[in-house]
């Protein structure tokens, strides 16, 4: 079945720490959302293999969404999966041109050039301007009752995970799929008035899904043309 509940957190970044689980490590991001804290989950490293992901990052990003994202509250929104709305679909949505995603390692020594740094880069300037706002988008968890959040402390636990693609998985993920439902990271500085997307894949997803039920068509791994 789709994520139960899909949806954006919009907030300003406060934290951030890089995950050293090497099976499943994950960029964490502190996000104070007016007076609640919620902890962004973003995947370095795919569980099925192979285990790069395929990243985007576009540092001019321009969609008719972000008429509109300003205008939420500091707070997470459920969003309905349908176009028309505020919802991300990766395949339907028009929100990057796919031949431009490329393959970055989880670490690697070097300047900028691992997938962990690439995020890095955005939200700690994000941390520096009081007025910078990100947005993320993804399935909620918590709040967890008076249990700490396993990596910044705050109570109760809360957060927002499968900031990536969510759909055209594998049989062991399939149960995820859904169309109009995809994860994402925005971050947008009003100063500058400039937009930050950034989009994650798997490569193990298909580019060809059901319109109804996101599942993967018959060819599970769809080739993309990568730029190194």
């Amino acid at each position: 079945m789709p994520l139960k509940r899909y949806g954006v957190v919009k907030g300003r970044a406060i934290a951030a720490k890089r995950e050293e689980d090497q099976s499943s490590p994950h960029y964490q991001v502190h996000l104070q959302a007016g007076s609640i804290p919620y902890r962004i989950a973003v995947n370095v490293k795919s569980p099925p293999s192979p285990s790069e992901l395929l990243f985007l990052v576009d540092d001019d990003f321009t969609h008719p969404m972000t008429a509109t994202l300003p205008n939420l509250s500091d707070e997470f929104t459920l969003l309905s999966s349908k176009s028309g709305g505020q919802a991300v679909d990766f395949i339907r949505g028009e929100f990057f041109d796919r031949s431009n995603l490329r393959l970055l390692p989880v670490n690697m020594p070097g300047r900028d050039n691992d997938l962990s740094e690439q995020l890095e880069h955005y939200v700690l300037r994000a941390m520096q301007e009081p007025d910078a706002r990100v947005y993320a988008f993804g399935e909620r968890w918590g709040p967890e009752g008076g249990k700490a959040d396993k990596i910044f402390g705050f109570r109760p636990g809360n957060g927002i995970r499968d900031i990536h693609m969510n759909q055209g998985n594998g049989s062991r993920f399939s149960g995820n799929d859904g169309v109009w439902q995809d994860g994402a990271l925005m971050v947008h500085f009003p100063s500058t008035r400039q937009w930050i997307g950034v989009f994650l894949a798997f490569q193990s997803q298909s580019w060809h899904t059901d319109d109804r039920t996101g599942h993967a068509g018959s060819d599970v791994r769809t080739p993309i043309p990568l730029r190194s």
